[in-house]
């Protein structure tokens, strides 16, 4: 199995900052682009399985963004599904992204408004249908996941009014791009490689 950067060793440290971003084979990087509309822009991201067994992954990442740094995370399961549980599972990271990124835009509107805010807590679940037969599922069963929905606490500390901080919460929602990945349908698609041909 080859690597991006040709190491394959794993030294328990699950997020790093790394000098650059390795390119990528499939697509071209651009900058983000500043539109009437917003901001443009994309995160860029290599994920490899790491050598040995289990499901030990490595994932390079980085937003197209010139003040944004490149990272290198590692990734793995659980033992039930053959993993080695040295780092957070994909899930995991999906949850997280989704809280850290909603976390940010409260911040960031109550910073804008001028809020007198002390403290400010996301928790959340995310609930999911896993369906691998003979690991999750009775043997005979197609192999399928499913996402059951995400329900979002935030738990605030204030002296301003209810109105106002339902309403900066309500827009730093819609501000979160992460949330609203999960939230509304986007457009996906998959492209397989095999030996350097496309299909």
């Amino acid at each position: 199995m080859t690597s991006v950067t040709g190491t394959t060793t794993f030294d328990g440290t699950l997020v790093k900052r790394i000098p650059t971003m390795p390119a990528p084979v499939s697509f071209e990087i651009e900058p983000a682009k500043k539109t009437r509309e917003g901001l443009d822009l994309e995160l860029h991201t290599i994920a490899e399985l790491m050598q040995g067994p289990g499901l030990l992954k490595r994932c390079y990442v980085k937003p197209n963004i010139p003040s944004f740094g490149a990272f290198e995370m590692h990734s793995d399961e659980g033992t039930v599904i053959g993993g080695s549980d040295l780092a957070p599972a994909p899930l995991s990271y999906l949850a997280a992204g989704i809280a850290f990124c909603l976390l940010t835009h409260l911040k960031g509107c109550a910073d804008s408004q001028g809020l007198n805010i002390s403290s400010i807590r996301v928790e959340q679940k995310m609930k999911f249908q896993s369906r691998i037969p003979g690991m999750t599922a009775d043997m005979g069963g197609q192999m399928e996941g499913h996402s059951n929905g995400l329900e979002t606490f935030v738990l605030i500390e204030t002296q301003e009014d209810d109105e106002v901080i339902t309403r900066m919460s309500d827009i730093a929602e819609r501000a979160c791009m992460a949330a609203q990945t999960v939230v509304n349908a986007v457009p996906a698609s998959l492209t397989v490689t095999i030996n350097g041909r496309q299909i």
